[in-house]
């Protein structure tokens, strides 16, 4: 992984990269102290001449060169120059070293070529007397008069445009030294920004910002510049394949390539709005440029570059002074890498408009200062995205700080509404508990016909409004995925037998025929959530009830699965059925299927939606078999665990009477209304109870005495019913064991978890019928007696045999 912002070790490297090149340029002054300067020499023929072959010397037109840079007009194809050296100069430095941007010329010793072809700047190295990017040219090469004291050197050059050239003669160790120096000068810039484009191509990858991609595209097209500006495509390119205008061109395409680099780099999308609409205009201008460049000359696509470039660079630079002002960092490297390029531009265009003198080392003035703008500007680049990193950073933190104050804003809001419905489903469901208390009571009284009938109606609206306050509060429980399975032993007959009982008063005063069937493969006991189920199957035959004609029937069918321990379930109606467009939407919360169904049938629409739910939780699967306008079957499928257990009845027990003992059940209600019916009923099922107001009375009267079941409300002053339950699981040695169920109008899921993992054994909400004492009863007291009977028995045993 690359590290962006950290670039004090790349700021260092390119500090010694340029105090290595400023050694070089000191080494290469002392290197020129040897060799002999043939300028102050040189005489340019000013007359008229049209001719390409050199002008006599006897022609009047020939003047002391003043300057080192020429332009040939339309009517001169050629500009002569000549220069006289003795006899010895020639013999000792025999090589005449010219600058590339001489172009192309031919070198004359005493009027004798001394190469059979002109040699230029853009020809292959290995075509000239020396393969170098340089001109050097022998001039030992022509049979020189033996008895001349001096020599004529004449140079016939055929420019394309300015020419600016040194002129040198040096021996072939001083040709050596300055070859190798020019070498190693022009590809060390090359090389700088290569090491550049490289490095940010990493980056990119890393990163994964557009921006490093810009900057590895105007890497390249700055190296190709650089290349042809300072000769180096020589090695590469042939003069076939090479025109001069492609320097320009490639300088071009770096500077609209550039043009996206400011703008990211200086942010002006953001700070400048007006300034980054201009410069992407200027941007497609030189597009535009760039499309026309083969159709325009030399002198057009120059002057429309530098129409559009000098704009640019200079108001780029204008706004990187004043960001810099506000401590902007990229803005900082934007300024020092900048101008050294404006002043390389400024003086290499001022020098071939001949505005100021010519200098020699011309061609590496804008590739040098292109090296140190792209290490600058990488510099700047990493500057750059560690701001945004910091920004990106600093509005994430913000972004999670207003989420967890969301989140908690959330949470809050979630406990007031857990609150407000616990404190609903508790408020309805205590009255309800009474009301279904007193009707238990009632039901053994001897009531007329008409009293009868409202005794009917009144549980039937009774049952009805508890099924549907459980209902919301599972569903919520389902929205918020808190419904848990929480397996037990019970009977599937018998909760065939209390749906039967539920919905008697609905199916008689619709009238519509509710039925039954259990298969023998479904075994008497089973291991399974069987409240979860109820729930389920309470929702599917309401529902089935609900939208069956009166007349029809709904059907209700039991049977396992052969392949393994699978309840199978399909609950049958004679409704008008489901339409296959609305297959989906009758598992979603508050939908009936078509609208108009919503109008014509009573209900919130959460019956099978929530159904589902409950299936899912339960492990299994619940979707519509079949369906057609006589009727909708709907199927359940759930596991459950195989139970086996030993026979309940002892004969040894019943034979000595100790199963007739009569249970001991502990009542734990804080309201006495509730506390006096529930042990009422527990009386008439024929039970010995003692009731207490709050778990701390509860939990001392289980450590007082052994309990053959507890029943335990939850929501109590003092203590409530789940610390209550801990605290007898833990201090309560003779009732470690005994089972404790919960009583509680809380009808949640989540709470029906808390009680289990507390230490209960079971879980009922109120109201709690006649019916589901008795399974109480005899699925736990019942058995909690035997099994402390046992217990005695083997005391006495263990007694009587010492």
């Amino acid at each position: 992984m690359y590290r962006i912002g950290r670039d004090s070790w790349k700021a260092r490297i390119i500090t010694l990269f340029f105090c290595l090149f400023a050694s070089s340029i000191l080494l290469a002054d002392g290197i020129q102290g040897g060799f002999l300067d043939l300028e102050p020499r040189i005489e340019v023929f000013q007359g008229e001449w049209d001719r390409a072959t050199r002008p006599d010397s006897s022609e009047k037109g020939w003047t002391p060169l003043s300057e080192t840079s020429f332009r040939a007009d339309d009517k001169r194809e050629f500009i002569w120059l000549r220069a006289e050296i003795s006899k010895t100069e020639l013999t000792t430095k025999p090589w005449l070293l010219l600058h590339p941007y001489i172009q192309k010329v031919t070198a004359f010793v005493d009027g004798e070529a001394t190469t059979a072809e002109p040699v230029n700047f853009w020809s292959n190295p290995d075509d000239r007397p020396l393969p170098h990017h340089f001109i050097a040219i022998p001039l030992s090469t022509v049979d020189l008069n033996p008895s001349a004291q001096s020599h004529t050197i004449h140079l016939r050059v055929e420019p394309l445009f300015h020419i600016n050239t040194f002129f040198y003669l040096l021996n072939d160790r001083e040709l050596v030294k300055e070859l190798t120096f020019h070498t190693a000068l022009a590809f060390a810039f090359l090389a700088m920004i290569a090491i550049m484009a490289i490095y940010n191509l990493l980056l990119y990858f890393s990163v994964r910002d557009t921006v490093y991609l810009f900057y590895v595209a105007a890497s390249v097209a700055t190296l190709l510049y650089s290349a042809l500006l300072m000769n180096v495509q020589a090695y590469v390119l042939d003069a076939a394949s090479y025109h001069p205008k492609y320097g320009f061109v490639f300088g071009l395409i770096s500077f609209i390539l550039h043009v996206p680099l400011f703008q990211r780099l200086l942010d002006t999308r953001k700070r400048f709005p007006r300034t980054h609409r201009v410069a992407n205009v200027i941007a497609v201008c030189g597009v535009f440029l760039l499309i026309l460049s083969p159709l325009l000359t030399y002198d057009l696509l120059v002057a429309g570059w530098i129409f559009l470039a000098y704009p640019m660079y200079v108001g780029a630079l204008v706004l990187a002074f004043r960001l810099a002002k506000r401590a902007y960092r990229p803005a900082i490297y934007f300024v020092v890498g900048w101008i050294p390029f404006l002043l390389a531009v400024t003086m290499t265009s001022l020098e071939y408009a001949s505005f100021i003198s010519p200098t020699n080392g011309v061609s590496y003035f804008i590739p040098a200062a292109l090296s140190w703008e792209m290490a600058l500007f990488s510099l700047a680049l990493a500057s750059r995205i560690k701001i945004l990193r910091d920004e990106r950073d600093t509005l994430q933190a913000q972004q999670i700080k207003v989420s967890e104050k969301a989140r908690k804003t959330l949470e809050r809001s979630n406990r007031i509404k857990d609150d407000f419905l616990n404190a609903v489903s508790h408020e309805l469901r205590t009255p309800l508990h009474t009301i279904q208390g007193q009707l238990d009571l009632l039901r053994e009284a001897p009531l007329n016909r008409e009293q009868n009938d409202a005794f009917r109606l009144i549980e039937y609206a009774n049952l009805r409004m508890t099924r549907q306050v459980g209902g919301i509060l599972d569903f919520v429980d389902a929205q918020e995925e808190n419904l848990l399975s929480s397996p037990q032993v019970f009977e599937p007959q018998s909760l065939f037998d209390l749906l039967e009982y539920e919905f008697r008063e609905a199916t008689r005063a619709k009238p519509v025929s509710l039925a039954f069937g259990m298969d023998d493969s479904v075994p008497g006991k089973i291991f399974m959530d069987g409240l979860m189920l109820e729930k389920v199957l309470y929702q599917l035959i309401d529902n089935a009830v609900k939208f069956t004609p009166a007349g029809g029937e709904v059907l209700v069918r039991a049977s396992r699965l052969e392949r393994d321990s699978v309840l199978r379930i399909l609950v049958s109606d004679t409704g008008p059925g489901i339409p296959d467009s609305q297959r989906e939407k009758v598992f979603q919360a508050f939908k009936q299927g078509e609208a108009g169904l919503t109008r014509r049938y009573d209900g919130v629409g959460l019956g099978l939606p929530l159904a589902s739910s409950l299936v899912t939780a339960l492990g299994g699967q619940m979707g519509v078999l079949e369906t057609s306008e006589h009727g909708t079957t709907l199927e359940v499928t759930a596991p459950y665990g195989d139970v086996h257990q030993a026979e309940r009845h002892d004969p040894e027990l019943s034979e000595n009477g100790s199963v007739t003992q009569v249970p001991r059940i502990l009542v734990v209600e804080d309201d006495a209304g509730n506390r006096m019916i529930l042990r009422k009923q527990l009386e008439k099922i024929g039970v010995i109870t003692e009731g207490v107001q709050n778990g701390l009375d509860a939990v001392q009267a289980a450590i007082n005495e052994p309990w053959d079941m507890i029943i335990m409300d939850c929501q109590m002053p003092v203590m409530d019913g789940i610390e209550a339950t801990r605290e007898i699981r833990s201090k309560a040695p003779a009732n470690l064991d005994t089972p404790i169920i919960a009583v509680t109008a809380n009808a949640s899921e989540s709470f029906r978890i808390q009680c289990l993992e507390a230490g209960m054994d079971d879980y009922c909400t109120k109201p709690l019928r006649m019916e589901k004492l008795k399974r109480l009863i005899t699925n736990y007291a019942e058995s909690r007696v035997i099994t402390r009977t046992r217990e005695q028995r083997g005391l006495k045993d263990t007694f009587t045999d010492n």
